[in-house]
């Protein structure tokens, strides 16, 4: 299992996050995503070993206006 934290600049409520978590959780080989509720800002992924599943992940924060940078891989 592998996992990175990506953080977003936008600040997002929880109907949001929600959907977000909905959408990252539809990518293949992504099997959990958290978000912290002390901070706003992170998701940490976990996904199967797999070599584009980052890319996939940041591909699909951009498509949907978000601004994330990877922070920990």
């Amino acid at each position: 299992m592998n996992s990175i934290t990506v953080y977003i600049d936008e600040t997002l409520g929880v109907q949001e996050i929600a959907k977000l978590k909905r959408d990252i959780l539809a990518i293949p080989h992504v099997t959990d995503v958290e978000h912290p509720r002390h901070d706003e800002h992170d998701l940490t992924i976990d996904y199967e070993p797999h070599t584009t599943l980052p890319g996939l992940v940041l591909q699909t924060l951009r498509s949907r206006g978000f601004h994330p940078d990877v922070t920990s891989a």
